[in-house]
C-alpha cells in the first residue's frame, strides 16, 4: 500500500496546475525542481525526491505572506538532504521569484515562520524548533486540508506550549512520545537514520542535528581505498562550503552549540579545535591536488584515531552498546528516563504515553484513528459521573508503562485525565485490568474496597467498568475497573528537596527539616495500620511472601498545614486492594495473632529502617520509631472506633460474591482481629522496637510473642 505521502504527491500531479518551467541549480550534478499551484497554495517538489521517501525527506511549509506582504496562501516543498536545500532559495526568492526577504530578515522568517519537517515512514513530523505554537497549530490545521489524518502529522518534539495545545484537544497523543524501552529506543534511533546527498548516513535530530557516529566515519577509511570518488563526496559533504552557503556543515550553527553536521561522543570543544580543522585541511589538499591517494589514505587513518581517542567514553563506538543507545537517544530528543531506575525512582508521569482518544465537541466524542474498544469503553464510563449539563471538554487517555518490554497499548494500567464546563481542574482515573480473571472477582474485589473504606481505610472512589458489547467478550464479566488517582507520589517516588525546609524563595539551606522526616515517618505507621487491618498476604515473583508494605502502594501527599505555616506530608492513601485478606490462617486464638503480627511487624520495621538510613543525618532511630508507632496507633484507634460505632452492620454485612471466595469468614476474623490490634497496642509497641533495633545492629529479631 502507497504511503499517505505519496498518495500526497500524485493527488497534486493529477489535480494541481504545473507551474513554470522547472529550475535547476548547481550544474550537472545539481538538483530540479517543480512547481505546481493548488488554489492559493504552492507546492515544490525536488524531481523524483518522493521516490527516497524512505530517506527522513526535508519538508518545509511556510505562509507566503511571511515571504512576501499581500501573498495569500502557503508554500510546501520537498526535497532530498536537509532543510537549507529548500531554505535557501525559497528566502532568497530564487524559487521563479516568489517572494524575496531581505538578507537582515531571513534569519528571523527562518526561526519564527518556516515550520520544518520529515516524511518519516510515510507520516510527516513536525520539527518545531523555535516556532511559535499558533504557526504550528496554523499548518497542522492546513496540513488536515491537504488530506492528512491525525495520525499522519506527527509533533517531533515535546515544547511545553505545543503540548498543552494538543493536551487541551485531546490529542496528546499526536506529540511524539518518549521512549521507555530498549527496543522503543532503538526503533527511534533506526527511524532517525537519514542520509544528505551522500553516501554517509546520520542520526537526525528533532532539532534538525545530524549525528555522525565514530562507527560510520570510520567507513570512510575503507571507501578511501575502495572507491576514491564516493570519499571525496562525503568528506567535500561534511566541510565543504556549497555555492549559496557561508559555512559548511560541520560549522553551521544549527540548535544550541550543535552544528547542522556534529560528531557524536566527541568531547566538547574537541570537534572544532582539532577534527574539522584536520578535515577541512584534508579537503583543501585533495581539491589542489597536493597529496597522492596513498598519502589522503594515511592522513585520514590518523583523523580516524583521533576521532575514537577524543570520544567521552569508549562505549560510544559501539552502536550495539546500552550507553551508546541512550546517550543517542538523548541527544535525538533532548530527554531520557528509561534505565535510570538504579538512582531514581521515575515519576508517575514519566511512564505515562498518550493513546488516541477522541476531541470532544459539545460534549460528544470524536474518536481519533487508533482509539481501541478500551479506550471508547473509559470514555463511555465517565459520562455517568457528570452533573446535569456538564459535558467534557476534552479529555486524554495514557497507558502508564508499569514493565520494560510490554507492547504499547497492551498494559494493564491507563488513565484518563478530563476537564469539563463545571471544572476549573482536571480530573484523573485510573483504569486497570483485575490481576485476576475468574468469575465474580470484581465483585468480590469491589465489596472488599467498599467496607475497609467505611472502616477508615483511605482508598479513593472505585467502580467496574460496563460490560463489554463486542462478540469476544460476550456473557463475561468485565476484568476492569476504575478509581480515582490519588494525589502525591509513593515513598520512593518523593522529591529529595520536599524534605527541605522551604521558603518563598525555594529550599533554605542544606540541611534536611527535621519536622518533615517525623511527620512522614507517622504517615507511614499509618499507612502500616491500613496495611494489618486490610491483612494483604501474597506471594511474590520472586516466590517471597509479603504484605505488600512499601512496595509503591501507599501514596504521600504534600500540602500547606496552617499550624506549622509551611509545606508539609498531610495525608497517605492507598491505591491497592490486591492482597487484601489474604492472611492464611483464620483461627481466632491468640497463637494465630502472635504468628500474625510477628510477621506484619517484621516488613514494617524494614520498611521504616530503611527509610530512616536515608534521613538519618537529622532523626535517630528511636525518634524514627516513636513517630512511626504514633502514626500507627493514631490510626489503629480511627479504626477500631468507627468499627464499634456500627459494630452490627459491619458484623451482618455479607455482599452477594460468589462463595468460593468466602468473604464472610475473611471479613470476620480481619473486624476480629482489628479489637484485639487496638487492645494490644502497648505489647505490639514493644514488638515493634524489638525489631527496628534488631535491624540497627544487625541481627535478627527474636519471635518473641505479643501477649496480651
Amino acid at each position: 500500500m502507497k504511503s499517505k505521502i505519496r498518495q500526497f504527491v500524485e493527488r497534486v500531479f493529477r489535480e494541481a496546475k504545473a507551474g513554470r518551467e522547472p529550475l535547476r541549480f548547481g550544474g550537472t550534478n545539481g538538483r530540479t525542481f517543480c512547481r505546481y499551484d493548488w488554489g492559493s497554495d504552492t507546492f515544490i517538489f525536488e524531481k523524483d525526491a518522493w521516490l527516497r521517501e524512505n530517506e527522513h525527506l526535508p519538508i518545509l511549509v511556510v505562509r507566503k505572506d511571511a515571504l512576501s506582504r499581500g501573498r495569500e496562501g502557503y508554500v510546501m516543498t520537498l526535497t532530498t538532504g536537509n532543510h537549507s536545500v529548500a531554505a535557501i532559495p525559497l528566502l532568497k526568492g530564487q524559487f521563479w521569484n516568489m517572494g524575496s526577504v531581505a538578507p537582515a530578515r531571513r534569519s528571523q522568517v527562518m526561526k519564527e515562520s518556516v515550520v520544518c519537517s520529515n516524511a518519516v515512514s510515510g507520516r510527516i513530523e513536525i520539527s518545531q524548533r523555535d516556532v511559535p505554537t499558533e504557526v504550528i497549530r496554523e499548518v497542522d490545521e492546513w496540513l488536515q486540508r491537504q488530506d492528512f489524518g491525525l495520525d499522519e502529522v506527527i509533533m517531533a518534539e515535546r515544547n511545553d506550549a505545543t503540548l498543552e495545545y494538543y493536551r487541551s484537544q485531546g490529542q496528546e497523543w499526536r506529540v511524539k512520545p518518549l521512549a521507555w524501552t530498549r527496543r522503543e529506543m532503538e526503533f527511534a534511533l533506526q527511524a532517525s537514520r537519514t542520509s544528505i546527498t551522500s553516501a554517509l548516513r546520520y542520526y537526525h535530530s528533532a532539532k534538525g542535528v545530524h549525528f555522525l557516529t565514530y562507527t560510520e566515519f570510520h567507513k570512510l577509511t575503507e571507501w578511501v581505498a575502495q572507491d576514491y570518488a564516493k570519499f571525496v563526496a562525503c568528506l567535500k559533504e561534511m566541510v565543504s562550503i556549497f555555492e549559496g552557503d557561508v559555512r559548511s556543515c560541520m560549522r553551521t550553527d544549527k540548535f544550541g552549540e550543535h552544528h547542522e553536521i556534529e560528531l557524536f561522543g566527541v568531547r566538547r570543544g574537541t570537534a572544532l579545535d582539532r577534527l574539522v580543522p584536520a578535515l577541512e585541511n584534508l579537503m583543501e589538499h585533495i581539491t589542489l591536488k597536493r597529496l597522492p591517494q596513498n598519502e589522503v589514505s594515511m592522513r585520514l587513518r590518523l583523523i580516524d584515531s583521533l576521532f575514537s581517542v577524543s570520544l567521552e567514553r569508549p562505549q560510544l563506538a559501539d552502536e550495539t552498546s546500552k550507553d551508546f543507545i541512550e546517550t543517542l537517544y538523548l541527544h535525538l530528543t533532548g530527554s531520557v528516563y528509561s534505565g535510570q531506575s538504579n538512582q531514581m525512582a521515575p515519576a508517575f508521569d514519566d511512564r505515562r504515553t498518550a493513546l488516541p482518544g477522541a476531541t470532544f465537541l459539545g460534549g460528544r466524542p470524536a474518536f481519533h484513528p487508533g482509539a481501541d474498544y478500551r479506550t471508547r469503553v473509559m470514555l463511555a464510563n465517565v459520562g455517568p459521573l457528570l452533573s446535569q449539563d456538564e459535558v467534557i471538554e476534552y479529555a486524554n487517555v495514557y497507558e502508564i508503562r508499569l514493565t520494560g518490554e510490554a507492547p504499547l497499548g497492551s498494559g494493564v494500567m491507563r488513565e484518563i485525565v478530563y476537564k469539563t464546563n463545571r471544572s476549573p481542574l482536571c480530573t484523573s482515573l485510573i483504569e486497570k485490568r483485575l490481576k485476576l480473571t475468574t468469575p465474580g472477582y470484581g465483585s468480590y474485589m469491589l465489596a472488599r474496597v467498599k467496607a475497609f473504606k467505611a472502616l477508615g481505610v483511605s482508598f479513593g472512589e472505585y467502580r467496574l467498568l460496563i460490560r463489554p458489547d463486542n462478540d469476544n467478550e460476550k456473557g463475561r464479566e468485565a476484568n476492569y475497573f476504575m478509581r480515582n488517582r490519588c494525589p502525591g507520589e509513593p515513598l520512593e517516588g518523593i522529591s529529595p528537596s520536599q524534605y527541605y525546609r522551604k521558603g518563598d524563595f525555594g529550599v533554605d539551606g542544606m540541611q534536611e527539616d527535621k519536622d518533615v522526616v517525623l511527620r512522614m515517618g507517622a504517615l507511614l505507621g499509618d499507612a502500616a495500620a491500613q496495611n494489618l487491618v486490610l491483612k494483604k498476604y501474597l506471594k511474590e515473583t520472586d516466590g517471597t511472601i509479603s504484605c505488600r508494605f512499601g512496595k509503591g502502594k501507599e501514596i504521600f501527599e504534600f500540602g500547606c498545614d496552617s499550624m506549622m505555616g509551611r509545606e508539609m506530608p498531610m495525608r497517605v492513601m492507598l491505591c491497592s486492594m490486591r492482597g487484601a485478606l489474604g492472611w492464611p490462617d483464620l483461627s481466632e486464638t491468640d497463637e494465630n495473632l502472635d504468628r500474625l503480627f510477628n510477621f506484619y511487624f517484621g516488613q514494617y520495621a524494614e520498611v521504616l529502617y530503611r527509610f530512616w538510613e536515608s534521613h538519618r543525618q537529622v532523626v535517630s532511630l528511636d525518634e524514627m520509631a516513636e513517630q512511626f508507632f504514633t502514626g500507627f496507633q493514631v490510626k489503629t484507634r480511627e479504626m477500631k472506633s468507627n468499627y464499634v460505632a456500627r459494630r452490627e452492620q459491619f458484623d451482618g454485612f455479607e455482599p452477594a460474591v460468589r462463595k468460593r471466595f468466602a468473604f464472610k469468614r475473611h471479613w470476620r476474623f480481619a473486624l476480629w482481629s482489628l479489637e484485639r490490634q487496638e487492645n494490644r497496642l502497648a505489647a505490639l509497641r514493644t514488638l515493634f522496637m524489638e525489631k527496628v533495633r534488631a535491624l540497627e545492629g544487625g541481627v535478627p529479631a527474636s519471635p518473641a510473642a505479643a501477649a496480651e
